[in-house]
């Protein structure tokens, strides 16, 4: 699939923007060259709405659509459309045939209103029309077949693979995030990659199947207990899944709140660089890497700390006493070889013989052997209250003969005493810290000429991290009840197991469960082989791309300061230095670096996905320079079919003759408030939009021509 043009109509700033993309395979390259706030995150969304619709905007409830200086001026409704014209490859219909391009028109279009209170609100549901372009005219494509063609062209559980920005995208590896929370973007990504929904359903469907034959089964008894660990599993996978969301919705809340609470600060530093205050803002600067360094020795003395409350030397110095009684009535039972001892695998067997191990008859068809066969019976049903017991006892026996009860006592205090001291001065540490940061912020507020502005700041600042401390904790809690239901989950799988051995072996429906299940299992199994496969894919692709991007050459240079990066089986991006050390990819890798880690690994996935489609980022080579900048732009081109990016003119910078050669379309867009400060003319607009005009890298017109740094200090 390749994107052939957009228009956007009052989407946001956008209110007339045409686009058009390269689909030229020798110059694969579209830029669209746009300085700081002149729409590129707005166009991203923009054409994400199209395909997908509210589900693909920042957030669904408040992300307004309505053009925002409309609100001050007479106009209470407008029509907000974005309309996409793109091409697919179509199979051929004879192998003898070639495959055909069809060219598809998708439009997206709601009417926003205002109410009275000046909220914008939407007038109705938005509306998708789908058209096959043709010669003749267009040709109307129904619903359900346009939503089919866009799920074949760009599936939407990979719409963040192939519609990112480069200051997103480093969700992946940075420190702001906690380690769950980048596990899980990573799983997901994987995951998307493969399209694991689908056979996620299948195994849903199978479990479904087998519960309905668990419950056709004759077997009352044991049936019954079947049933009814089958209840309980379904409501722990419930929890699960409940958990699950919560724990996504919480990851995404911290990742908002990280967004915005940068931008706040931002804008605090801007006011605070107004006065001769950059003392104290350097001294500010200081104390926030001490903070994040002491708040991640906290975290981790915390975990550290929590662990101790479940740990087994806990367990075992608070049961000691009953242990040791127990274990003493245990070791008994075995040195008198009572331990293991059931009877009922047994007796069973033995009604399905015709004869005893002693030769003795047990054929239903005499009058002695159904004697005898009514007595084993009745001995099953005698046995099965002690053979419980018994495995129960034997159980019990095997797991604690190990362990060293006489040396427990004092161990676990021990423990918890060094992780309490540990926590405690981390603690107090971070405590130490955060005054001194607030007693600053309070000098720095009562300087200069930002007092009006800045204690809004503060509060928009405070209740931000607020926000962030809640997700943080909410994250906490469901981590912590997502492993104790999983624990609780593979508990009763395994009583299932041996509940489903005593099932009838004469009762189809028992046969069909267990076929079922045993489905179920191998469902899982190819789940868990894909998923693991795939991540050795996209971590070899994303180490061989990434060392290209930053010009290392482990195998050819001793010097390589950064040897391998590769995605771990818990979902890490990890980075690997001389003699194979461990690199932060947050703190030890530079910014370009950075950069460059989280790109190979979207261009990994693109790879390994082998769905051809456009990769369209915004600002991929922020901070960026030199050969880095050069190699990852190359390597963008290499690796995809359709690259569409969003550059700044710093960083086109070092990459023009790139350009000249692999882009096949370029345009600038323009914001008007950039006048006069920025702008050297004024904009030819009677109202606020982004201007687009036809100039490339290497040109300006009187819309885009921008004064340069000299000029305006001067």
């Amino acid at each position: 699939m390749k994107l052939i043009s957009a228009k956007i109509q009052n989407f946001r700033m956008l209110k007339d923007i045409y686009l058009e993309f390269s689909v030229d395979p020798e110059k694969p390259l579209t830029v669209i060259r746009a300085a700081n706030e002149t729409g590129k995150t707005t166009c991203l969304n923009a054409l994400m709405w199209c395909l997908y619709g509210d589900d693909a905007l920042p957030s669904k409830t408040s992300y307004v659509l309505f053009p925002n200086d409309l609100k001050k001026t007479e106009t209470k409704r407008v029509e907000v459309s974005v309309e996409i014209d793109f091409q697919m490859e179509k199979p051929p219909v004879k192998e003898s045939d070639k495959p055909s391009i069809v060219t598809y028109r998708i439009n997206r279009r709601v009417s926003e209103r205002l109410d009275q209170s000046g909220f914008s609100k939407r007038a109705g549901a938005d509306e998708l029309n789908m058209y096959v372009v043709r010669n003749v005219g267009l040709e109307r494509v129904i619903d359900s077949e346009a939503a089919r063609i866009i799920e074949n062209a760009l599936p939407q559980s990979l719409k963040d693979v192939y519609f990112t920005d480069g200051d997103s995208v480093m969700s992946f590896i940075e420190a702001s995030a906690n380690q769950t929370a980048k596990r899980r973007r990573v799983s997901r990504a994987i995951e998307a990659l493969l399209g694991l929904d689908y056979l996620d359903s299948a195994i849903k469907r199978v479990e479904k199947v087998s519960k309905e034959f668990s419950r056709a089964i004759d077997d009352k008894d044991y049936a019954e207990e079947v049933k009814k660990i089958e209840d309980q599993i379904e409501f722990f996978e419930d929890e699960l899944d409940e958990r699950q969301a919560s724990l996504d919705e919480a990851s995404s809340n911290l990742a908002n709140a990280d967004k915005e609470l940068e931008s706040v600060e931002k804008r605090i530093q801007e006011e605070l660089k107004k006065g001769d205050k950059s003392e104290l803002v350097q001294r500010k600067t200081s104390l926030k890497h001490r903070l994040v360094k002491q708040q991640a020795n906290l975290d981790k003395d915390l975990g550290k700390l929590a662990s101790c409350l479940y740990s087994e030397s806990l367990a075992t110095e608070m049961l000691a006493a009953h242990f040791q009684k127990g274990f003493k009535i245990l070791k008994e039972l075995s040195d008198h070889k009572q331990l293991p001892k059931v009877n009922i695998p047994i007796l069973e067997e033995l009604l399905g013989r015709n004869d005893c191990f002693c030769g003795a008859d047990l054929s239903i068809e005499s009058e002695e052997g159904l004697s005898r066969h009514n007595k084993i019976k009745e001995a099953i049903e005698d046995s099965r209250t002690s053979d419980k017991i018994q495995e129960v006892a034997t159980s019990l026996y095997y797991r604690v003969r190990s362990i060293d009860f006489n040396n427990a006592v004092g161990t676990w205090v021990d423990e918890y005493g060094q992780d309490f001291r540990a926590w405690n001065n981390s603690a107090t540490l971070v405590a130490g810290v955060e005054a001194d940061l607030e007693s600053l912020e309070l000098e720095i507020d009562a300087f200069g000429d930002g007092a009006k502005l800045l204690p809004e700041l503060r509060d928009l600042e405070r209740s931000l991290r607020k926000a962030r401390d809640e997700a943080i904790g909410k994250i906490g809690a469901d981590n912590a009840a997502i492993k104790s239901t999983k624990e609780k989950i593979t508990e009763l799988n395994e009583d299932l197991e041996k509940s489903t051995k005593k099932l009838g072996k004469k009762d189809s429906n028992a046969d069909k469960y267990k076929t079922a299940k045993l489905v179920k299992k191998v469902l899982q199994n190819v789940e868990e082989a894909l998923k693991g496969e795939e991540l050795l894919k996209v971590s070899n692709e994303m180490n061989r791309i990434f060392l290209e991007m930053i010009g290392s050459s482990p195998e050819e240079n001793d010097f390589a300061q950064i040897t391998k990066a590769e995605l771990t089986q818990d979902f890490d991006i990890m980075v690997y230095g001389s003699g194979g050390a461990e690199l932060n990819p947050d703190r030890d890798l530079n910014g370009a670096s950075r950069r460059a880690i989280t790109l190979a690994f979207i261009l990994a996935l693109t790879k390994v996905s082998e769905v051809e489609a456009p990769n369209v980022i915004d600002t991929p080579l922020g901070m960026m320079s030199g050969y880095v900048k050069q190699s990852c732009l190359n390597q963008t081109l290499k690796e995809g079919s359709q690259a569409i990016l969003f550059l700044t003119h710093s960083e086109i910078h070092e990459v023009e003759g790139i350009l000249d050669k692999k882009a096949g379309k370029i345009f600038t867009l323009t914001n008007p408030a950039h006048f006069p400060r920025m702008l050297i003319n004024k904009p030819p607009v009677e109202d606020f939009r982004i201007i687009r005009c036809d100039c490339t890298h290497r040109m300006e017109c009187e819309v885009c021509a921008r004064r340069d740094l000299s000029e305006a200090l001067a």
